[in-house]
């Protein structure tokens, strides 16, 4: 049974370039659009993913469901198969055998007449359900010869079809949201680490996805700069954003988190209700890492 908030749902393009002061609140935000009503109430749907790499295991037999508005923290020690399970939501990591589901369309199975792993979606089908979920990364990967405006609105007018009045219009809505209006016409490499992933966010939120991916968003920060990235994170979870996330923020995941997802060695090992795993946490895997990062 998933944990499920009290929120209801706020809203994939891949942004990543490779592959192509006080914030105000969000809570009014009409870049975060509403999700038509849904036969289920899952979001996210992963059944028994196994995923096998250059030879080794990555993920074996993983399946969580995410419930539309919730927010759920992926922790676990280095190389537990966190960043994995997130790009395969996407398609961005092609599993070995199970289903990835996303709003109903089955973005991932496994070729069971070919013996071989397949996407579900492929072409424009693909790059049509990414529309739909917003991955941050840990390196924030925003192209380095654009300013931040531009950064944001560049997806929104290849992949969207806007004009290039409404992208920067969007841009501009977006960069009031998370605090650096007056960092609309500066490129990336004046930026501060934090700066350079608050405007990460909001180019993925100006796609309007309907599901946020987060990839260790702060682990690349220094100390100060985590903060004012949390801060976005916590105004989109109020504003009912389904989110992943894979973070070692434990303090954020206690207060920001409906359910905290324990991985180790490929598996989940343990789930359940922020307070109730940190406090009595059952799985030896999740004591062990617990007694060494609190």
């Amino acid at each position: 049974m998933p944990f499920t908030n009290q929120r209801s749902i706020a809203t994939l393009e891949a942004n990543d370039p490779s592959t192509s002061g006080e914030s105000p609140s969000m809570s009014d935000s009409s870049d975060i659009a509403t999700a038509p009503a849904s036969p289920t109430s899952h979001l996210v749907e992963i059944e028994n993913v196994y995923l096998e790499l250059g030879g080794v295991k990555i993920l074996d037999s993983v399946s969580l469901n995410v419930s539309r508005g919730e927010v759920v923290v992926l922790v676990g020690p280095s190389g537990a198969g966190k960043t994995s399970l997130l790009r395969t939501v996407n398609g961005l990591n092609p599993i070995t055998s199970g289903s990835v589901e996303v709003d109903g369309i089955e973005v991932q199975q496994r070729d069971e007449a070919a013996g071989t792993t397949q996407r579900k979606l492929k072409g424009p089908q693909l790059r049509s359900a990414r529309k739909e979920i917003g991955f941050v990364f840990q390196h924030f990967n925003l192209f380095p010869h654009l300013t931040a405006l531009d950064n944001i609105a560049h997806a929104p007018r290849k992949v969207l079809g806007l004009s290039k009045e409404e992208a920067r219009e969007r841009g501009l809505q977006l960069l009031e949201r998370v605090g650096l209006e007056n960092r609309a016409h500066t490129k990336p490499s004046r930026l501060s680490g934090g700066q350079k992933q608050r405007v990460a966010i909001a180019r993925a939120l100006a796609m309007r996805p309907r599901l946020m991916l987060f990839d260790e968003p702060t682990s690349a920060l220094d100390p100060e700069m985590v903060g004012e990235v949390l801060d976005v994170m916590r105004e989109l979870a109020q504003d009912q954003m389904t989110m992943m996330v894979v973070t070692h923020e434990m303090g954020f995941a206690r207060e920001v988190a409906d359910r905290l997802v324990v991985m180790a060695d490929g598996h989940i090992v343990e789930e359940g209700r922020p307070a109730d795993v940190f406090s009595n946490p059952k799985h030896e895997r999740t004591k062990a890492f617990f007694s060494r990062i609190l």
